[in-house]
């Protein structure tokens, strides 16, 4: 007989050890696992995920999870305004910095210009506190739903889908000196004056 304690499976009710999260047969979410764990670990989870400024990301959280209904509202996000696509990048989300970065092109491409970057820019901005607070709680969730982790395996999950990528400035910089280099290789020939020996 086995001694070990066993959770029984509401979906399918196959046996599961008692410290599982979902079924090891069908994936559903155990009983035992569905009482969320306590504030201040899922707090240091958060924090281990953000990295730098991660007490200012999770105060700006509060507005999205201190509503009677958990849900978007938009919040102002400088550096995803000035930078947009970069900052994006910056914090791992990367179908998110494609998005902004081909969205950010578009305007110019149609003919809209700057004004279309810049109304881009004010969305990327106003959505980016909600994006990150969503990509965090998707990542999390994922990471904790792999069965079998033990805390080392956890915390390189966390930390290969979590933090900063600091390389992102350096790609930014260089990609401005391009843009401007390319801004003056590509400038326009000066008029030259008519000719004064020319006849009238």
């Amino acid at each position: 007989m086995n001694d070990t304690l066993q959770i029984s499976c509401p979906r399918c009710a196959a046996a599961n050890p008692q410290e599982a999260a979902y079924c090891n047969k069908c994936g559903q979410q155990l009983a035992a696992a569905a009482s969320t764990p306590s504030l201040l670990a899922e707090l240091a989870l958060w924090r281990q995920f953000i990295g730098p400024r991660a007490d200012a990301y999770l105060e700006r959280f509060r507005t999205f999870r201190e509503r009677a209904q958990e849900g978007f509202v938009p919040t102002w996000h400088w550096p995803a305004f000035g930078v947009g696509w970069l900052w994006y990048l910056y914090r791992k989300m990367y179908l998110h910095a494609a998005i902004f970065l081909f969205g950010g092109l578009l305007p110019m491409v149609l003919g809209a210009g700057l004004v279309g970057v810049v109304i881009w820019n004010l969305f990327a901005a106003a959505a980016a506190n909600y994006l990150y607070y969503m990509h965090i709680k998707l990542s999390l969730a994922l990471i904790e739903q792999r069965a079998g982790l033990d805390q080392e395996a956890r915390d390189h999950l966390i930390h290969d889908a979590g933090g900063i990528q600091p390389y992102v400035w350096w790609l930014g910089i260089g990609l401005m000196a391009l843009a401007i280099g390319a801004g003056i290789m590509d400038a326009p020939a000066p008029l030259k004056p008519p000719a004064s020996d020319s006849p009238a």
